[in-house]
């Protein structure tokens, strides 16, 4: 899960830096972003559990369907 760990902190970071950068972000709305990400990433962190698309060593597969 490692992975999925890391596409959550850069895809987030990514839109704070772009709503940084335009203006448009404030901390409520970071707050926001935040939790949804959270959220976000834990539902597809258990979905792949539970789809047993994780190692006995946390680590993810790959699975082809």
């Amino acid at each position: 899960m490692d992975e999925v760990t890391r596409l959550h902190k850069r895809q987030l970071a990514r839109l704070l830096s772009h709503l940084e950068r335009t203006g448009q972000l404030t901390v409520e709305l970071e707050k926001d972003l935040k939790r949804a990400y959270r959220y976000t990433f834990e539902d597809i962190e258990n979905l792949l559990k539970r789809h047993g698309m994780e190692t006995e060593n946390g680590e993810t597969e790959e699975r082809i369907s």
